[in-house]
């Protein structure tokens, strides 16, 4: 079981909530498509409590956009970033 919460939000962003911070990745609105950052973007992007957690924010994210039926692809150029 992962501790990620995840949370679509205006300004087509969706948020990624967990016990270690929150991330912000791209979310279209109207028809909902969630672009989340491949791994060489995300070691270039992600804070450094994040950098080794691509493959647990990936299946997490994945598993959240199947249970809501919302389409994701893993891209090169998918925003990234921490909000405190």
């Amino acid at each position: 079981m992962n501790n990620i919460e995840f949370r679509p939000r205006w300004r087509e962003e969706l948020e990624a909530i967990s016990p270690e911070g929150k991330l912000i990745f791209e979310i279209t609105m109207g028809k909902l498509h969630v672009f989340f950052p491949d791994e060489s973007r995300w070691l270039a992007s992600a804070p450094g409590w994040a950098k080794d957690k691509w493959s647990l924010y990936v299946q997490a994210c994945e598993d959240w956009c199947r249970k809501q039926k919302i389409p994701i692809s893993i891209v090169n150029d998918a925003h990234l970033y921490e909000e405190k």
